[in-house]
This record gives C-alpha cells, structure tokens and sequence, in this order.
C-alpha cells in the first residue's frame, strides 16, 4: 500500500477576488499537494488553521497587504505568503513590512508555484 495514499492533505488558504489569477493559483497549490479553501475575503467564522495562506497583495478590493497581521495573528502557525506584480515595488515594500513569509511573482503563482512551494 502507498503511503502516499494515506497522507492527510496539506490545507491552504487562498485570498483572492480576481477569478482568472484565482483559478490557476489554485490549481499550482493543488498540484503541490494542498487542500485548497479559496476565499474573496478572510472569513469571519472560526475555520482550521490552513497550513499556508497565500494572498493576492495586488488586488485593490482585497487589501492584500492590511489582511497580513490579521492573518498572522489568526493562524500563528501558518506561512503567510503573498504575490503581486513584479513592478509593485511599493506593495511588496508594505508585505515585507508587515511580515509576509515570502512574495512570489504573479507568473511564479499562477505558473511555478508547485515547484517553488516545495523547495
């Protein structure tokens, strides 16, 4: 029997509003393994702690960049991770200063996150 088989599936949390970044973030984090909860906004009731929160720090509705604490406070446990576009310099200075874990690229989220995530 694989052991592989039996493994409990890493959890993800995925916050992003745009539909077309949305799908294929989730489909890298997939690949890579995770349960993936894919949320506009971070939900209100009490949820399990995801092992991985990725956030979309470029979208203007989200607020990538002021949902960073809320999330690190929430799941202390938890990598909390963020993409944007590479010329968002300003966003990522704000992600980086709020403690993100780590800032992929939005083509490294959409494209390379499978195999980024498990380096």
């Amino acid at each position: 029997m694989n052991q592989e088989t039996n493994a409990v599936p890493k959890s993800a949390l995925l916050l992003d509003d745009n539909l077309m970044s949305a799908v294929r973030v989730q489909g890298q984090l997939e690949a890579a393994g995770f349960c993936v909860r894919l949320a506009r906004v971070l939900p209100p009731e009490e949820i399990e702690a995801p092992e991985i929160v990725l956030i979309n720090l470029g979208s203007r509705s989200l607020k990538g960049v002021a949902q960073i604490e809320t999330c690190r406070a929430r799941f202390p446990a938890a990598r909390v991770l963020g993409f944007c576009g590479h010329t968002e310099i300003e966003i990522r200075k704000a992600a980086k200063a709020a403690g993100i874990g780590r800032i992929f690229t939005n083509e490294e989220a959409m494209i390379e996150l499978a195999g980024l995530l498990k380096i």
